[in-house]
């Protein structure tokens, strides 16, 4: 062979290994396609669901783990999860070795607290059913950077898709603020957004429609979530203003949901006052205002706090819009996270709230938690 037949052999094997890198990328980035075409081929109905606050056990300053060292906390609800197309809910805290991170607060404060779950716990979350979790929350910074690292590791090795944390110790701004997921030929994009200076902020509200913005262009389905509003039993009803709690502002929701919906966003849900709020359908699409606590062992389970729904909802992935849905009452028991609860307290609860805070409300919530659009 010619030296000069060779060096051409070299630059086309060459050419087409670039070619098949730049194939393979795009294979592997998300982007819907948002014609006409694509959308009719995309399935009618598509079932979301979601959870509020969940921190399986902590392990500072000691052990303060569930029975069976946490093997249960999931059997009532991971069904629902597991049936469902794609399951979300909050990480209210890291997943880290004690090792891992010093403590943020002085442990002598009254809100001194912190949580942080064993590394094996992600399995429980894993095999639960979850897709994606939110970080956004005030409590993802409990331990300074470190935890947060290994936290996103983790998820990352257990196929968990998170966002929401924006660690101040990334100079580079290399923050994840949106998270994909492709199941039966659907895209999903989630983000996820909070008040404090380590989350991916919901008080900016340009920078809140710009991130919907990039998972509209990637994703059949945009889900948001939100750490905010106030905390507490006093905190029940959604104000219509901005909500402050020790001084900090912790949004005005209903002006940022509707953002959210009015930039793109398919369905939205939160949770932050550790009790259930009301839910709401607009431009036809589905918003919960708060999923409450939902499987926070050792903590919250007393009254309005132990009340932990699972919420799932049907939409069309074409539109987004919702179809029906089920509040699925489960109430947190000690040490053993979310139980199944036949008096379906948080049923009546949140159809109290949305009855109360959403004017001429579209949403019937049954006895039995079934979510209707009123005719």
């Amino acid at each position: 062979m010619k030296f000069s037949h060779y060096i051409t052999i070299c630059i086309l094997a060459l050419l087409a290994s670039c070619s098949k890198s730049k194939t393979d990328a795009a294979v592997n980035t998300p982007q819907a396609d948002t014609t006409e075409e694509a959308k009719k081929a995309l399935p009618q109905q598509v079932t979301i669901a979601m959870a509020g606050d969940i921190m399986m056990g902590n392990t500072w300053p000691y052990n303060r783990l569930p029975v069976n060292d946490g093997k249960n906390i999931f059997d009532d609800v991971a069904p629902i999860l597991q049936k469902a197309d794609v399951a979300c809910g909050n990480l209210e805290g890291v997943i880290a070795p004690p090792e891992v991170g010093a403590p943020r607060k002085n442990p002598a404060s009254k809100l001194a607290f912190m949580f942080k779950m064993p590394p094996r716990y992600v399995d429980y979350l894993k095999n639960a059913g979850f897709d994606f979790l939110g970080l956004s929350n005030n409590h993802i910074y409990d331990f300074f950077s470190a935890p947060i690292t290994y936290t996103e590791k983790a998820l990352t090795e257990a196929g968990i898709g998170f966002a929401g944390a924006k660690d101040p110790a990334k100079k580079d701004k290399s923050h994840t603020f949106t998270a994909y997921k492709e199941s039966g030929g659907v895209i999903y994009g989630f983000a996820s957004f909070g008040t404090e200076h380590y989350n991916a902020s919901l008080l900016d509200a340009a920078f809140v429609k710009s991130i919907i913005k990039e998972l509209r262009s990637k994703a059949d389905v945009v889900i948001i979530y939100f750490h905010g509003g106030s905390e507490g039993s006093v905190a029940r009803h959604l104000p219509k203003a901005t909500e402050f709690f020790h001084g900090c502002n912790r949004g005005n929701l209903r002006e940022f949901t509707h953002l959210c919906i009015d930039s793109g966003a398919d369905v939205v849900f939160g949770s932050g006052p550790h009790v259930v709020r009301a839910m709401e359908l607009y431009k036809g699409h589905f918003i919960a205002y708060s999923l409450g606590n939902f499987c926070t062992c050792g903590m919250g389970i007393a009254g309005l706090t132990g009340l932990a729904p699972c919420v799932t909802i049907d939409i069309n992935p074409g539109d987004g819009k919702f179809k029906a849905g089920k509040i699925h009452a489960f109430r947190q028991q000690p040490m053993a996270g979310p139980k199944a609860d036949k008096s379906g307290a948080v049923i009546k609860e949140i159809r109290e709230l949305t009855k109360a805070d959403i004017s001429n409300s579209a949403l019937v919530i049954a006895d039995d938690g079934t979510i209707n659009i009123k005719k």
